[in-house]
């Protein structure tokens, strides 16, 4: 996968989770909380947002959101609004996983987000995922390796 552009890997995210290129202009985005849908206002990042988990390998559920969460955070947050998302995510998982949460805490130490970056996305897309990783300080297999099996 590391070998792979970074847009065939922002597409293949994006199919895996019956996500596309629509939602980064939608008003909103859809957060599920159990069973009930609820939307919020799109803070127009989610392009950026979405680099990010091909890059770590995480996951898009509540505690793969939780674990990017972690990382945008600690790595350079994006707007008022990220930053507010994000400890929303993580205070929401932290009864669920505490551990993954603090662990990916830990792994993003010294790591760079996309937010703020000076590369048009366009250019990111064309990068490979390994350049990519490079680039942000994330470690050749992404964030996430080995956390599938792990509580």
């Amino acid at each position: 996968m590391s070998e792979e552009t970074v847009r065939a890997g922002r597409d293949r995210y994006l199919a895996e989770n019956s996500f596309s290129l629509d939602s980064y202009a939608e008003r909103g985005f859809p957060i599920h909380v159990g069973s009930r849908v609820v939307r919020l206002p799109n803070p127009g990042l989610l392009p950026w947002h979405d680099l990010h988990h091909v890059v770590t390998g995480y996951g898009t559920g509540l505690v793969g959101e939780a674990e990017i969460s972690a990382y945008e955070l600690r790595a350079g947050c994006g707007s008022p609004m990220v930053f507010i998302l994000c400890v929303g995510a993580i205070m929401f998982a932290m009864f669920v996983a505490p551990r993954r949460i603090l662990r990916a805490w830990k792994r993003a130490r010294g790591t760079r987000s996309l937010y703020h970056s000076a590369i048009p996305y366009e250019a990111l897309l064309r990068m490979s995922v390994a350049d990519l990783r490079r680039h942000l300080s994330i470690t050749p297999e992404g964030l996430s390796a080995g956390d599938a099996e792990r509580p």
